[in-house]
């Protein structure tokens, strides 16, 4: 995956423009909770100037953005005065996401660990075909 950095970049912008959108039909219960959702925005687009800009630590603050988003929505699906839309776009935040994360990390070591595993396997298989 060449450009990783971009889609997942890209990615986190969504989920920004997403939070902007939760702005709208979440009913805040005190300045709190605002100043809170305010600075987990600013992080989000913070997020995305950082990984769209390559910096490796960027990713503990992508994990600390899931773990935030994994945890909000686990407090707000339970609750029944959370309008639908909000529950929605809380899912497609951490969805994204962890997509964003998974493109930055996970995949790119699956495909290393798998193409170090076949260079083993070709390997055993041309010393075995010797003998």
């Amino acid at each position: 995956m060449k450009n990783k950095y971009s889609l997942s970049s890209n990615l986190i912008l969504i989920t920004f423009l997403i939070g902007i959108v939760n702005l709208f039909f979440y009913d805040y219960k005190s300045t709190q909770e605002l100043v809170i959702f305010i600075a987990i925005l600013i992080t989000r687009y913070l997020l995305f100037i950082l990984i769209k800009r390559r910096f490796e630590w960027s990713k503990y603050l992508l994990i600390l953005i899931i773990i935030r988003s994994v945890y909000r929505l686990c407090v707000v699906v339970g609750d029944g005065d959370i309008h639908p839309v909000t529950k929605i776009n809380l899912s497609l935040q951490a969805l994204i996401s962890i997509l964003a994360f998974a493109i930055l990390y996970i995949f790119p070591k699956m495909k290393e660990w798998i193409n170090d595993r076949r260079k083993y396997l070709s390997a055993t298989a041309v010393s075995n075909s010797r003998h």
